[in-house]
């Protein structure tokens, strides 16, 4: 096996080293990443090492042994951190790519199947094309833009003005009692489909799953998270699969007096968690509201 860095020249010219680097460094600095720690450093080792001919090393004991500070004893076996930050990370690169990386030059890629990156120069006529649909969106932005400030000062929108969400929930990384990655994954899954089900009900602001997500195995006193989220409500959870019933436990805790306001246990099958995730969502938003009264 080739201890080259991986390049890939199928759509366009091979980046440098430099420009490889400069792209790492403009991915890290998005706001996806700013505050994602765990996720900057795993993709900083694996983009520094192919760079250096070390692409070929990048194994899942590596990894956990240098990225994620696992001791002699470490089993991946046993302990699925790499794999399932491994799918994280995917995510956020692909998200960055679709949203504020649209544009770029230099592509850094994560495949499934390898921890070794792969990186592509996007040909010049790709780049316009992006460039020319973010400023089509900039255009319907704008205009949206223009026609709310008519319609707000027309009074259309008067009446609502004092609807507006006065509080902020933040869903902690829910927690599974498996190191199995399918159990890790689909706990992750349901804490983004709750935080997303929470947003469109509109009652109360909603911290983003990206801000949250930096607290996953954290250990500090809710008060304290919350005040970093600026949220007056922590909901939190675990997820268990009892032999194909999917058994999740949510609590509500009140910031202010760092105590439990509310608990309950939704229960189902694997193909009911949309729903589940839309039942727990109402109920939560239902109890946060009570509390106040």
């Amino acid at each position: 096996m080739s201890n080259s860095p991986e390049f890939s020249t199928d759509r366009g010219t091979t980046p440098s080293p430099d420009q490889i680097r400069a792209q790492l460094e403009r991915i890290l600095a998005s706001a996806g990443f700013a505050s994602a720690d765990r996720a900057s450093r795993f993709l900083r080792f694996v983009v520094e090492r192919t760079l250096n001919g070390e692409g070929d090393q990048l194994k899942e004991y590596v990894i956990g042994r240098e990225v994620f500070d696992r001791g002699e004893d470490y089993d991946p076996r046993v302990d699925s951190i790499v794999r399932v930050e491994a799918g994280r990370l995917r995510s956020k690169v692909e998200e960055y790519y679709a949203g504020p990386g649209r544009a770029d030059q230099v592509v850094i890629q994560l495949r499934r199947g390898s921890y070794t990156p792969a990186f592509e120069a996007r040909r010049p006529e790709e780049r316009v094309s992006s460039s020319r649909w973010r400023l089509g969106v900039g255009l319907v932005a704008a205009g949206l833009v223009i026609l709310a400030v008519v319609a707000w000062r027309g009074g259309i929108w008067a009446t609502v003005g004092d609807q507006s969400p006065t509080e902020a929930i933040a869903v902690l990384p829910f927690a599974s009692y498996s190191t199995d990655e399918a159990a890790q994954l689909l706990a992750a899954r349901v804490t983004d489909g709750i935080t997303s089900e929470l947003a469109r009900l509109g009652t109360l602001g909603v911290v983003s799953h990206t801000s949250a997500q930096q607290f996953a195995g954290v250990r500090r006193p809710l008060r304290e998270i919350a005040q970093a989220l600026n949220a007056q409500i922590i909901l939190e959870g675990n997820i268990r699969d009892e032999a194909g019933r999917i058994i999740i436990q949510v609590r509500l805790v009140d910031a202010a007096t760092d105590r439990k306001v509310w608990v309950k246990d939704f229960d189902g099958r694997a193909s009911d968690i949309p729903d589940i995730q839309r039942q727990i969502a109402k109920s939560a938003s239902a109890a946060a509201l009570q509390r106040k009264r």
